[in-house]
Parts: C-alpha cells; structure tokens; sequence
C-alpha cells in the first residue's frame, strides 16, 4: 500500500474521531450543525478513499457517489454553525429549505449520473499502479454548486472578519481560530482546481478535516459553544423570566420560550418586524396581565445592549412578582381593613378622611359624615352569643358598603359604630340617602341557626357646606352629639347636629 494511501487512511480516521468527538459534547442545541457537518465530512473522507483504492471505474464512482452524500452540504453546514456561534437569529423553515434546495439538488443530480448530466457531463478513470483518480467534467449543477459554496465561504469569512474587529481576548482567540478553519480548506480548494494533474491527490478531504478539528478544538478548549450561544439555550431558555431582545425602535429581535409563552404573537414574528403594543415596553414599571383568567403582576427591567459604544439593542425582562403582590395585597389588607366588617379600620379611616378633607379641591365641596351605631346590640350578644354578634356586625356592614358610592369613605368606628365621609353632596340628598338605608337596615332579616333577627339602627349626621372649614375631629363630635340624641329619642332614627338644638 503506498504513502498515498495511508495518508487518506489517516485523513479518514481522523474524521472518524471527529465525528465521535462533536457526537459526544453534542450538549446543545446550538452543536447540531456540527454535528452534521462532522457526519458529512466523514463520508467525504471515506468516500475520497475508496476512489483511490478503486481497480475499476465502477469501484471508483462508488466512491464518488459516496463522497456527494456529504461534498455538497459541508460549507453550508459550517455556515450555518458559525451563525450559531455567534448568536445570530435562527432562520425561518422556509429559509432553511431555500438554502439546502441546491445542495438537495446537486445531491440527487450526482447520484443520478450517468442518467442525468446534470451535474457530470462525463466522467473520466485514470490508474497509474498506486493510486486512480476519477476526474470529471462539471455540468451546469456542479458549476452552480461551486459558486453557491463560494458565495457561503464568502458570507462566512464576512461574518467572522466583522466580529474579529470589535472583540479581544477569548472570543478574538475564537474568531481566529474560525478563520483559519475557512481559509485552510478554501486556499487547499483553490490550489487542487488550479492543478491540471490527472493523477494529482486530492487533499480537500483532509484540508477540511484540519479545519473541523479547529472548530471543535475551539469548542472544547475555547469555549466556543458555552460563551454565548449555550449560555442562552441553557440559562436564557430555562428563565421563569420572560426575556426580549428588540432594537432600539422595539422591533422584535429574539425572545426566549417563557416571554413567547407570556406573549404568544411572538411566536409569529421574524426579526425586524414590529412587536404589537410595545409602548408598554418602553418604561420600567410594572403591569398587569390577565393569563388564563388569573390576574399576574409583573416588574419590567431593560438592559441596553452596547456595541462599538453604542445601544445597538435592548434587552427587556418581565419578572413574575405575582405572589409577591399578593402577599403585599395581603400585609395591606391587615393593615387597613377590619378583618370582621372588610370595611376600612379606624386607622385608615382617618388617614383617608383627613386627607380629603384637607386637600385643595375639598375646600369648594360639601362634605357630611354620618356615624352609625346599631341598637341594642348588647342584647344580641347576650342572648344568642359573639358568634351571632360576628355575622350581624358583617351583615350590616355589608348593607352600608353597599349603599354608598365608590367615593364615600366607610370605616368601623369602634365597638359597632360606622362611620361615612360623603362628598359633593347636598343636605337634601344626605336625608334621603340616610333615611333609605335606616329603612333598608331595619326590614333585613339575618338568619342565624333556627332564629330569625332583625335590628335597627340610629345615625347621627353633620354637614359641612362648600366653602366652610372642614376639619374631621368637629365633624365626629357634632356626629356623635347628633347621634346621642337619636339615641335618647327613642333609636331607630336619624339626627342631623344643629348647633341651637344640642
């Protein structure tokens, strides 16, 4: 066996082991274009080597036939990885099928021959006792496929030459180290189609196998993989965070599985196309997004991505603080509503009667304030119990919300007195509001165990008009009085304070 030979032989089992190698640290979604290329470099390789050993043209286009399962997809495979590695958008599946649709069709045309002379318009044996050699001539699908793999080896060489300008350190390193993966096989490539000897060795084979093991020489020792393309399929994707990459208009860039979740029309964007409603993007904050009929809080974070010292992009992160809130909601709601009547508590009462008493508006406003206090509630207690004296409390409490609009103030007084700040109201108004829910209270029925109750209450009311001083200590006491003499008249009833008649 001459030196030609075992040199094929050793190119083979190189791929081999390379091939092997991108299989085993296949730990990412962003390897599998390696991991084909590897595949089709091997049986370019073996292929090649099965020519050489042919004693027959039979033999050696078997060989061939063997190196084109692989031949036409190497650069384009390479291509795509290097997208990967530097993080650039996967394309759309109609992308994907127009770029593998020549190397397809030079597949199908090579295997074809001599059917079709698509791709080999002729082919030619030549043996000289060491080695033979297939040579032939290129039909318009083979010529079409060379300039296609140029047209890639170019795009490739642009891509790594553009990031090799604005990087140092490791990912430098890395780009070098792409570079010289490209430009070993392409200069080997032109020197082998500039050479007009029949019986010349080809050394495509291992030329491009030199420039996997430097791709996966960077992956192993350089962390090609891991620096920013696995990051993201590992780290990124495995988010509870919704994560968005957009420009600096907020056209959509790229979104991990969890912000596609949040926001399923993103499921449907390519890069550059403009997001829907992205004024909500636009500020830090927080918002709220009802997902499947649950209301879920989120705080919005953005990070300006910086390029050549420019923001080239933002990153815009959606962190789910749901439970947070709702343990906030909770916390607040222990602090400002009486946990037996859910109506405000005498603290809160007073911070939110203050303040609107005492705001700039309330000086041309009419305020009353009514203070409600059941009768003879003692009495409930003794005779049927606390339990009893619990529900009718939440039952009253209950009615009075419920009648008063969303702008009057309810709070529990103390004991079972409530206590209501109206605003914008009138004096006429204010009886006849107080008199229907006097009215409203005493026809209730509360059903407790077999018993049916029924109270009554009395009200104590005080108003102060537009233009009078409003200071809620005067308005509590006049209701109060107001209230003691409802008291005194027998219950059931509403008093207003009257100065002359206290």
């Amino acid at each position: 066996m001459n030196i030609l030979v075992w040199f094929m032989l050793i190119s083979t089992a190189v791929t081999v082991l390379l091939l092997i190698y991108a299989v085993a640290t296949n730990n990412s979604e962003r390897s599998l274009f390696l991991v084909f290329g590897s595949i089709c470099i091997f049986l370019y390789s073996f292929g090649y080597l099965l020519e050489i050993i042919s004693p027959t043209l039979e033999a050696a286009f078997m060989g061939i036939r063997i190196q084109k399962l692989g031949s036409p997809f190497i650069v384009l495979l390479n291509y795509l990885f290097l997208r990967d590695v530097y993080g650039e958008k996967r394309l759309s599946p109609l992308k994907y099928c127009l770029l593998f649709a020549l190397p397809v069709f030079n597949l199908f045309t090579a295997q074809a021959f001599p059917f079709t002379h698509l791709h080999y318009t002729h082919i030619e044996y030549f043996w000289n006792g060491l080695i033979a050699n297939c040579q032939g001539s290129l039909g318009p699908v083979g010529k079409l496929a060379i300039a296609y793999h140029f047209v890639l080896v170019f795009l490739s060489i642009h891509r790594i030459l553009k990031h090799l300008t604005g990087e140092s350190g490791l990912r430098k390193c890395q780009s070098f180290c792409l570079l010289a993966s490209i430009l070993i096989p392409l200069l080997v490539n032109i020197y082998h189609t500039l050479s007009y000897s029949y019986l010349r060795i080809d050394l495509n084979p291992f030329a491009i196998a030199i420039g996997q093991a430097l791709l996966l020489y960077s992956v192993r020792m350089q962390n090609l993989l891991n620096v920013v393309p696995l990051a993201r399929a590992q780290v990124i994707e495995s988010m509870a965070d919704a994560f968005i990459v957009c420009s600096r208009d907020y056209s959509f860039l790229d979104a991990n599985q969890a912000a596609k979740e949040l926001f399923p029309e993103l499921n449907t964007l390519f890069p550059g196309e403009p997001m829907e409603q992205v004024k909500r993007f636009e500020k830090e904050g927080e918002m709220r997004l009802q997902i499947d009929g649950e209301i879920r809080f989120y705080k919005i974070t953005r990070t300006y991505i910086l390029q050549n010292n420019r923001n080239s992009a933002i990153c815009i992160v959606f962190h789910d603080i749901t439970d947070k809130e709702n343990q906030l909601q909770k916390l607040y709601g222990k602090a400002t509503y009486d946990p037996l009547m859910h109506i405000y508590n005498r603290a809160t009462f007073f911070d939110l009667a203050n303040f609107a008493l005492n705001s700039d508006k309330s000086k041309n406003m009419p305020y009353a304030l009514l203070m409600i206090d059941l009768d003879h509630f003692k009495l409930v207690n003794d005779t049927y119990g606390h339990s009893c004296g619990d529900i009718v409390l939440e039952t009253i409490a209950i009615i009075v919300k419920g009648h008063f609009r969303k702008s009057d103030i309810v709070g529990r007084y103390g004991g079972e007195e409530i206590v209501v700040l109206l605003d914008n109201i009138s004096v006429n108004q204010m009886h006849m509001t107080v008199e229907k829910l006097r009215t409203n209270i005493e026809n209730t029925v509360i059903p407790y165990q077999e018993n049916e109750l029924k109270v009554t209450v009395s009200i104590g009311m005080t108003y102060a008009p537009a233009g009078s001083m409003h200071s809620l200590d005067d308005m509590l006491l006049q209701a109060d009085l107001a209230l003691y003499r409802a008291k005194n008249s027998g219950r059931n009833r509403a008093f207003i304070y009257k100065e002359h008649s206290i």
